[in-house]
């Protein structure tokens, strides 16, 4: 089969790379914004919050000692 004299396998062929690309990149695109992602970048988020009371905890020993 031919389209505007090209044959149709041919064709697939030479653009099934770029369409695995998409696909592969709308694929992570997706992940990031819900699932397994999801989660990671709210532990980031529950760890520097950990670490900034930390930090508030260690800031006000050092202002009572000084």
């Amino acid at each position: 089969m031919t389209i505007w004299g090209h044959d149709v396998v041919d064709i697939l062929i030479n653009w099934f790379p770029m369409f695995l690309l998409i696909g592969v990149w709308i694929y992570f695109l997706t992940r990031m914004r819900g699932g397994f992602m999801g989660s990671y970048y709210k532990e980031v988020l529950e760890l520097y919050r950990r670490q900034a009371e930390a930090l508030e905890r260690v800031a006000a020993a050092l202002e009572k000692k000084g």
